[in-house]
């Protein structure tokens, strides 16, 4: 079972045992009333889809004129030195070689790898051999320009930028050797952002067709099980107007070839952490959207090779936003056209009411952690203890409520049992009944479901939320990851029990189906949580722990409620 599948049945049971307590299993009456877009090819048989009707299609020249013909370009020798361009900044390390103008490393110096073979190094997104990162083809017709193994000059041997520094550019440069054609790429890095502008521009012949710039084969892992993060996360993703479209590398088979059909405002790979995309920037317009991405399998294991299309402008040039980097939260936001959905939260019907509540939940303990100066183990718990803390009013109503409930059962009884042949009219009386004295029937269960959206949020951020990646705590290794002794989780179930022992004690009337739920859901709970991040564990854990002395007031009021007569209607007050 998934570990989404199993979130979800979690949820069920406890919102189960709300509804049970509350309408499924009331005490009984007491005796006497005292009781309680188009088409382009890459080359031969692989296309690039964007229907006509979504996606505007890339300038044509006039009827009367003929497309250009590509000019041929010849082979490189293969062992053709090249030269490495390192750009380095405060936030990363990236190599560029000059066969292509393609990526060859990425180095994130704010993380650290924690896969066994590369414990303790920076991470690197790029695997090798990166054969087609960033490299480049012109598309017209059926002909295809592949530059991707051509050399291009740099115009600096590299750059470095410091703390407070101002942007730099770094620019490639190709010239065909025997036509006026050029094409120059612009890549402008800032020392504080994982944005990159990037700019190319296509001179000395007539611009039109199609660009394509790969996006690798996927990115490295370099997390504690590498083979889990490829099969549950490697993913290529584009977003257009309907939507996040996604395709895990894991599902494909060796050789099989698949298209995302744009338009897109942005096309991207990712693993649990880390992704690299291409952005629309805000100034653009619709018609210079992503055309599609095209994705081949390789026959390598979680390897496929990701190509994004783009039309090419009248003027020769084309214009997007590279990110490259963490999925924080707050960073995919500043890039621009909802690049934070990047990051998946569950099922597509949930983003909608998950994603804003995830992000807030994240931005809350992002800023506890630096006001207070706390590690996010203690800040979880404060966390935990802050939520009951607050929501203690609405479990003091939801009691009360359920109180009220109960003590008016024996004229509930008695509505029932008087116009059990009209059911209208005993729809009319009930409603009497809960007006006359204040009765909410379903008060005592809508408060009691308020935490269930943030537990389920809070699953989603410690499963993809990068601030907890490889944070440590007590004995714990990582808040993102299971409890490798499962004292957590069996700590959690405890206090499951134990709030569902204290509720049964001050019932006015024992249930078998409750006591029975009493074991059950604590047990159910425990072994589903089990491979849960810590990190959750941790908060419901705390939040329960939290509620034992609320929940020894609350028991309190309702013996006191107990003794209290039962209210009589208004029809025998008249009486």
């Amino acid at each position: 079972m998934g570990t989404e599948k199993r979130l979800v049945l979690a949820v069920v049971l406890m919102m189960a045992v709300v509804f049970a307590v509350n309408l499924l299993f009331p005490p009984a009456p007491p005796p006497e009333p005292g009781g309680p877009a188009d088409t382009t090819a890459v080359s031969g048989e692989q296309t690039l889809s964007a229907p006509q009707e979504r996606q505007s299609p890339p300038p044509e020249r006039p009827a009367a004129e003929p497309a250009p013909q590509l000019p041929i370009i010849a082979q490189p020798r293969e062992d053709l030195a090249e030269d490495t361009i390192w750009v380095e900044t405060p936030l990363f390390r990236l190599g560029f070689g000059q066969r292509g103008a393609r990526l060859v490393s990425a180095e994130m110096r704010e993380f650290e790898s924690l896969a066994p073979a590369t414990k303790g190094a920076p991470v690197q997104l790029v695997p090798s051999p990166a054969d087609n990162f960033f490299t480049h083809r012109w598309l017209v017709g059926d002909d295809t320009l592949d530059l991707g193994d051509q050399l291009f000059q740099a115009r600096v041997e590299g750059l470095t930028l410091s703390d407070g520094g101002s942007p730099q550019t770094l620019t490639f440069s190709y010239q065909h050797p025997e036509v006026p054609m050029r094409l120059e790429l612009d890549y402008t890095f800032r020392p504080d952002k994982y944005l990159i502008d990037f700019v190319g521009r296509l001179r000395g012949v007539p611009a039109t067709g199609w660009w394509t710039m790969g996006l690798g084969s996927g990115l490295l892992s370099n997390e504690w099980d590498p083979e889990e993060d490829y099969k549950n996360n490697l993913a290529f993703a584009g977003k257009g107007p309907e939507g996040v479209e996604s395709q895990k590398i894991a599902s494909l088979e060796p050789g099989d070839r698949m298209t995302l059909n744009g338009p897109f405002d942005w096309v991207a790979v990712r693993t649990k952490y880390f992704v690299t995309a291409m952005v629309l920037p805000p100034e653009a317009g619709p018609d210079r959207r992503f055309g599609g991405l095209l994705i081949s399998s390789l026959q390598e294991p979680f390897r496929a090779e990701g190509v994004a299309s783009f039309p090419v402008g009248r003027d020769g040039e084309f214009a997007y936003t590279i990110y490259l980097g963490p999925q924080d939260f707050g960073r995919l936001s500043a890039a621009g056209r909802d690049l934070n959905q990047v990051t998946p939260y569950g099922y597509r019907w949930l983003q909608p009411v998950l994603r804003p509540l995830a992000g807030a939940i994240t931005s809350l303990l992002v800023w506890m952690h630096r006001f207070l100066g706390l590690g996010y183990g203690w800040i979880l718990i404060l966390f935990g203890v802050g939520i009951r803390v607050v929501l203690f009013p609405l479990y003091q109503k939801s009691m009360r409520s359920q109180m009220a409930t109960m003590r008016v059962q024996p004229l509930m009884k008695e509505i029932q049992n008087k116009y059990k042949n009209d059911p209208q009219k005993l729809q009319q009386e009930m409603m009497k009944l809960y007006r006359e004295h204040g009765v909410n029937p379903l008060g005592g269960c809508l408060p009691m479901l308020l935490p269930f959206p943030i537990l389920i949020a809070l699953f989603f951020v410690f499963r993809d939320t990068i601030e907890f990646r490889g944070v440590p705590f007590l004995w714990l290794p990582d808040l993102s990851r299971a409890d490798p002794l499962y004292i957590i989780p069996v700590l959690m179930g405890a206090s499951v029990f134990l709030l569902q022992w204290i509720s049964q004690r001050t019932m006015p009337q024992s249930n078998p189906q409750m006591k029975m739920m009493m074991w059950f859901m604590p047990i159910m709970l425990t072994v589903l949580f089990l491979n849960f991040a810590s990190g959750l564990n941790l908060y419901y854990a705390t939040k329960n722990l939290a509620s034992q002395p609320q929940q020894l007031y609350l028991a309190k009021e309702r013996r006191a409620a107990a003794g209290q007569p039962a209210p009589t209607s208004s029809a025998k007050a008249k009486t």
